[in-house]
């Protein structure tokens, strides 16, 4: 008796059911019909958009039932449900999108979801259950698309750091100034020379002059040259003062040839080794000495020179001042009655051998800071470059281009916390310097940090094409894919080309590719394949995938589950691809 009561309310239920329209909506489910849009879906940023159009025929939606439909990705591993739609019948009192039964209707639908690595390999369902009254019962399910495109995930975490450059020269200016003084209206030498008042002396200057030219003439220095500028104090008439400086000059020239006559030097005055100008009336250095001076006039005498510019009448109206006038003449004019010299050397540095000989002893600190970065320049050692950026640490603990560059080589290497311990000290010795801060925003990126790492390039804005092209990356990772053109501007690389690619510039893609230095590596031929599936080339999408796989193996897997080669999972050519 128990049994035969259990079947009948079965029978009972199942009568029911089809009486209030649920039974004939779950048999007829596979007439509804479902358009989504992309398909296969996309990754785009972290997430996975989807738009749903579904289409009920005529006579399927019962008039008091209320139906949930609820899109998901499944994998072999989860189900990934999108948010439900409520369609109602035409006489439900259910909140939801009326479905006329004579007519059928329609619904549109949006909605994303978070990624995850499962998404990639899987399919696009649709699950309905309606209800009417307090009975429920499931509609069904159907595949209505595939999922999911990744091809986002193929950026490269190629981001670019920038070393301190240093600022070695080998060959430096070595140069010497020195004075002759003559007396009022002469230009002949006079060694002897001087003006206690004025406390000018030709031993003192004569002794340094002679000092500096034989050093100048000794390793590691060499004399290229010396410029002479003649000059007059601006007291007498023009005409002599203009002999007098071109003759001082001339005398000066005289003076220093037979200076190199005794070092056993052949070079004479009227050579093209000596340069030489004059200045008639040294009307500038009589107002540099006099803005200098305390004399008490000072201000009424330059304001004379400054407001008349016939010279012979300026100097009549200084005369005019009498005692100032003689203060002038004892303490002034005297040190205008000269010719300036300037020894034109250079000095040779050490060489790449001895520097990086220097750099890899046990006493390199004979090295400035320039020669010790530099050193670091001379070898492709990335374990030599470090030991050298090392030791430019701890000889020049305050130098932020010693930590920076310690910080480069140790994230080229992989050691992306050791490089943001090195750049954090870089940043803390130069606050606010564009290089460190794209640095440290290369280093967030890496660790997946992107919020910080694009606060970091905005800060490093004018550091360089490496702050775009690190831009770039975060903008590929965010779905901004114009943006990431924008900043790849220029540039031939994977990464600019899968930018342009996400943009839907095929054409460009495949150009930037071709130009590209990385052109032939495993991933450049694989991007190749995805782009020619995009445009259709099925020739192009074996052929680039062969050689993708060809040069790694692993890119089989890879392609075996891509949905941008959906449509040729069953091709005999695609499955002999990546075999």
């Amino acid at each position: 008796m128990n049994k035969f009561k259990t079947l009948s309310y079965i029978l009972l239920g199942i009568a029911i059911a089809g009486c209030n329209g649920l039974g004939k909506m779950a048999k007829n489910f596979s007439q509804v019909k479902y358009e989504v849009t992309p398909n296969p879906l996309e990754l785009h940023g972290d997430s996975v958009a989807i738009a749903v159009k579904g289409t009920y025929p005529p006579k399927y939606f019962a008039k008091k039932v209320a139906a949930t439909v609820t899109p998901l990705i499944k994998s072999s591993t989860a189900e990934h449900p999108y948010k439900s739609v409520t369609n109602v019948g035409e006489k439900s009192t259910t909140a939801g999108n009326k479905v006329n039964y004579k007519t059928g209707g329609s619904f549109t639908y949006s909605d994303k979801i978070a990624y995850t690595a499962d998404m990639k390999a899987s399919d696009v369902m649709i699950k309905a259950s309606g209800a009417k009254g307090k009975t429920v019962k499931e509609l069904g399910s159907m595949k209505i698309a595939d999922g999911t495109i990744v091809t986002p995930l193929l950026v490269q975490a190629d981001e670019k750091v920038i070393g301190g450059k240093d600022a070695f020269q080998r060959i430096t200016p070595a140069n010497f100034d020195g004075t002759m003084y003559y007396l009022i209206n002469t230009s002949s030498v006079n060694t002897n020379f001087k003006v206690k008042q004025c406390n000018i002396s030709n031993k003192v200057e004569f002794g340094k002059l002679d000092s500096a030219l034989k050093a100048l003439t000794l390793a590691p220095y060499s004399l290229k040259g010396i410029s002479i500028m003649g000059y007059a104090s601006p007291d007498g008439t023009e005409k002599i003062n203009a002999d007098l400086s071109v003759n001082r000059g001339k005398a000066s020239a005289k003076y220093i040839s037979a200076a190199f006559k005794k070092m056993k030097m052949k070079i004479s005055a009227d050579s093209s080794f000596f340069t030489l100008n004059n200045t008639n009336e040294d009307w500038g250095g009589f107002q540099a000495l006099m803005q200098s001076s305390d004399m008490a006039q000072k201000d009424m005498i330059l304001r004379i020179v400054s407001s008349n510019s016939d010279a012979e009448a300026r100097e009549m109206e200084i005369k005019k001042m009498g005692k100032a006038y003689t203060e002038i003449a004892e303490g002034v004019l005297p040190k205008l009655r000269r010719s300036a010299i300037t020894l034109n050397g250079e000095k040779t540095g050490r060489s790449d051998e001895q520097i990086t000989a220097l750099a890899k002893s046990s006493t390199p600190d004979s090295l400035n800071v320039e020669e010790i970065l530099y050193a670091a320049t001379l070898t492709q050692d990335m374990n030599e470059k470090l030991s050298i950026y090392r030791t430019a640490e701890r000889l020049y603990p305050q130098e932020w281009r010693a930590a920076n560059n310690t910080g480069t080589i140790l994230f080229m290497t992989g050691d992306v916390d050791g490089a943001m311990t090195e750049f954090t000290k870089a940043d803390q010795l130069s606050a606010g310097n564009t290089t460190v801060k794209n640095n440290l925003g290369a280093c967030y990126s890496r660790k997946g940090d992107r919020a910080n790492a694009t606060m970091m390039y905005a800060a490093a804005a004018g550091a360089g094409p490496e702050v775009n092209q690190n831009q770039g990356i975060l903008d590929i990772k965010n779905g901004n894919y114009g943006s990431a053109v924008s900043n790849y501007s220029n540039t031939n690389s994977f990464n600019a080309a899968l930018a342009k690619l996400l943009s839907g510039d095929k054409d460009g893609a495949m150009s930037t590719l071709d130009a590209s230095p990385d052109k032939d590596s495993a991933m450049s031929l694989y991007l190749k394949a995805v782009i020619s599936a995009r445009k259709g080339d099925a020739t192009g999408v074996v052929d680039n995938l062969k050689s993708s796989v060809a040069k790694d193996a692993t890119m089989k897997a890879m392609a075996a589950e891509d949905r941008e080669f959906i449509k040729w999972f069953n091709d005999a050519s695609f499955k002999a691809a990546i075999q």
